[in-house]
């Protein structure tokens, strides 16, 4: 696994300014976790979907890939910080 989060530059208040990602081998996602600028966020694994987030059905590009558009910044994270986040948010909803 892989764990990615990506900070989105933006000025857009329906669209969240930090992803955050878990990739399979075959660099699907599994959960995602996304975080709007007014602290509202969406959630996602491949059993439900709650704040509008999805998991993609595209393969995710590698980071180097990411990084060339410059309103993101990507960077890999530990399982163990995806699983604070994950956990904070998932956790919200029970």
């Amino acid at each position: 696994m892989e764990y990615l989060k990506i900070s989105w530059l933006h000025r857009f208040d329906d669209e969240p300014v930090f992803l955050y990602s878990e990739i399979d081998a075959q660099r699907f996602e599994n959960r995602k976790v996304e975080i709007y600028p007014d602290g509202s966020f969406g959630i996602a694994n491949c059993n439900f979907h709650f704040g509008g987030t999805a998991l993609s059905d595209m393969v995710m590009p590698d980071i180097e890939d990411i990084s060339e558009d410059k309103q993101f910044i990507p960077e890999l994270i530990s399982q163990a910080e995806f699983e604070l986040i994950w956990n904070q948010y998932f956790y919200f909803l029970s």
